[in-house]
């Protein structure tokens, strides 16, 4: 199959590429790490290569090209036993573990935008949001595999970017790609993650595990992506940090190890759709209410600077904003030493930010001036149909 770049059906964006520009080599080696700062140019125009001035990209030559591209990490190649190339691949499960599976499905216009989103960074941060998927569950992830659709814009180099982010991502966790598929898409680009994980056969994290008198937790800080999208949107890179936690996310993939080995955590969730929305579901999943206390809500000092600058509450960030992958996980009171000996030591970046309450109790805020209210704060939801 060829994936054309003009069929008739489909108005062509962009200016029309110059003949006789060179085609850049598939890299192969050290992946190039996501950049913040590439050119919309160099994103959204296409870029002159043999394929193209054939008038379609070669699916067949670009999977050839890209199966060069992503070599096995030498940790997990004992367990690869078929890769790309075949119709599926053959992987062997490390005795004694579970298997975990994350899948996410990206479309643009959205979940990212190409008018500030570089194809490194959607291919680094599809793969991290996966990662994190399973950091959540206190797993390893080990496999990852992923399914393009094309629009008639996307050139083979932009292909091989979006997988030179997916390598940077996956390259330092040991993370194999091991396969995929790519087809057309008539108006808008889309991605299809999937990663392979494991745990031990006791030792996976859910959702459902939180007790009355538990802890609450959360690693690093919070908001910060909201506050960075808004930047974008605005097209203003005034605060690199924040615009790179929203780009470049990371999977807290050691912390969750920490509180797998140690079986210290009684329920986990990666906090993907914003603190308020992500409490919910640990707290239906568990039957259990929540006090959260937002005096002791980590916050950048980036974030608190962007929200004076927009008289808004940098709570209102930390409860509802999303993307910023970090752990929210609960700790019974027999287990909250050592967790604390963690942070003292380190090796665990957490702060604990209120109690799991009984269900009767609801959810709960306690507010800046002390007071005790119902937590209203919603997170992000998709709104079908």
């Amino acid at each position: 199959m060829h994936l054309r770049r003009d069929d008739g059906r489909s108005p062509q964006r962009g200016p029309a590429p110059r003949a006789g520009s060179p085609r850049r080599p598939c890299q192969v080696g050290r992946p190039v790490p996501p950049l913040d700062d590439e050119p919309a140019s160099r994103r959204r125009c296409p870029i002159q290569t043999p394929l193209i001035r054939q008038g379609r990209i070669g699916e067949f030559e670009l999977i050839r090209c890209l199966r060069r591209a992503t070599a096995i990490p030498h940790g997990v190649q004992a367990s690869v036993l078929a890769g790309i190339g075949d119709d599926a691949a053959i992987l062997k499960p490390r005795p004694g573990r579970v298997i975990l599976a994350t899948t996410d499905l990206l479309a643009e216009r959205v979940h990212f935008d190409l008018a500030f989103t570089s194809y490194r960074q959607l291919g680094y941060k599809a793969a991290m949001a996966n990662l994190s998927d399973i950091a959540a569950m206190g797993g390893v992830p080990r496999f990852l595999l992923i399914a393009l659709a094309l629009t008639s814009r996307e050139t083979s180099r932009d292909v091989e970017a979006m997988y030179e982010g997916i390598r940077a991502a996956c390259n330092p966790a040991g993370v194999a790609v091991v396969g995929g598929d790519m087809s057309a898409s008539r108006t808008d680009l889309f991605l299809a993650v999937m990663v392979l994980g494991d745990a031990a056969r006791r030792g996976a994290l859910r959702r459902s595990g939180a007790r009355a008198g538990d802890r609450l937790y959360v690693t690093g800080t919070l908001g910060d992506a909201q506050a960075g999208l808004e930047l974008l949107q605005a097209r203003k890179r005034t605060n690199s940090y924040l615009i790179t936690r929203h780009l470049m996310p990371t999977a807290r993939l050691k912390e969750a190890q920490h509180l797998a080995d140690g079986r210290l955590a009684s329920a986990a969730i990666d906090v993907s759709d914003g603190l308020a929305g992500d409490i919910r579901h640990i707290c239906e999943e568990s039957g259990v209410g929540c006090l959260i206390d937002a005096r002791k809500l980590p916050l950048s000092p980036q974030l608190r600077t962007h929200a004076r600058a927009r008289k808004r509450d940098p709570i209102a960030y930390a409860l509802s904003g999303g993307e910023d992958y970090e752990l929210l996980f609960t700790v019974p009171p027999a287990k909250v030493a050592r967790v604390e000996a963690l942070i003292r030591r380190r090796l665990l970046r957490a702060t604990p930010i209120g109690l799991i309450t009984p269900r009767r109790q609801g959810l709960r805020l306690i507010g800046i001036d002390g007071s005790v209210r119902p937590l209203t704060a919603k997170g992000y939801e998709h709104r079908l149909g």
